[in-house]
């Protein structure tokens, strides 16, 4: 009984860490960068630096965040969908972006792609018998595949549906492919079997012609700097 124990023990302390080597978040094109939060989710301190657009952007227009995350983000009915907005943020600075919805009897996905990241809400639907509908819980979107405009595909692993942008994939979004009339990304959940598809509006499309236009990792990147622990 005592060896049994043991056993599970240490069967215990070794699954919780293969788990989160193998679903935790990947650094994507980056050297020595920081991902928005580890598999451990140790305390850190992380030192970031405000984002700030180089050059001008005439007839976009701008939005200045004023209000809290409940009431003004990716849901938000005040964000024009599918074309090019200049997004300020008063603690992280400003970004070109554009925002994409697609929601269908199942399920909801809200999309934000910036020069510096992408972020993407998933949740599930209910189909009441009456036909009215309700949210059943919000999904963890944990990689994002994109195409290329050499027939392959990447994928680009993040956390908390928060993704970096670097030089592929911005270039892949600036000259995507549509293909038989449609856009398509792909997205995996925590606990889905893989990476699904999903529609992208065809002029969120064109706008991204717009927003990823002579990204430069220098200027657009998010720049980040882990600090010691203050003891």
């Amino acid at each position: 009984m005592k060896i049994k124990l043991l056993a599970l023990i240490a069967l215990q302390s070794i699954i919780p860490l293969s788990f989160a080597y193998e679903t935790g978040p990947e650094i994507f094109g980056k050297e020595n960068d920081m991902g928005l939060c580890s598999p451990t989710r140790r305390e850190e301190y992380i030192k970031i630096k405000k984002t700030k657009l180089d050059g001008k952007f005439p007839n976009i227009q701008r939005f200045i965040i004023d209000e809290d995350w409940r009431t003004q983000g990716l849901d938000s009915d005040e964000f024009p969908l599918s074309e090019p907005l200049i997004i300020e943020n008063p603690i992280k600075g400003e970004t070109l972006a554009v925002f994409d919805r697609n929601y269908n009897k199942t399920f909801r996905v809200a999309s934000f792609f910036g020069r510096s990241e992408i972020r993407i809400s998933e949740q599930s639907i209910f189909q009441g018998r009456l036909g009215g509908r309700s949210t059943t819980g919000s999904n963890d979107v944990t990689s994002l595949g994109l195409l290329t405009n050499d027939g392959s595909y990447i994928v680009v692993n993040g956390c908390d549906g928060v993704f970096d942008v670097n030089k592929i994939v911005a270039n892949s979004l600036a000259d995507y492919p549509i293909i038989n009339g449609k856009a398509f990304i792909m997205i995996s959940s925590y606990g889905s079997t893989g990476l699904r598809i999903n529609e992208i509006g065809k002029e969120t499309v064109k706008a991204w012609k717009t927003v990823y236009k002579n990204w430069d990792k220098t200027k657009d990147s998010i720049n980040r700097e882990l600090l010691f622990e203050y003891k």
